[in-house]
């Protein structure tokens, strides 16, 4: 049985993250899982005016 590694990027909007992830995944050549922002429930909340 092979060991498995995971790696969490995380960051402010617009710091790379998603730039970062796709080249340690061609380098590594590992498989990429993406967050479904668009499904999050609580993020307009989140960047709604106070």
């Amino acid at each position: 049985m092979r060991n498995l590694y995971y790696v969490a990027i995380e960051g402010t909007i617009g710091v790379g993250k998603t730039s970062l992830a796709n080249l340690l995944s061609e380098k590594l050549s590992a498989k990429l899982v993406l967050e479904a922002f668009e499904d999050n429930p609580f993020l307009s909340d989140f960047y709604e005016d106070p």
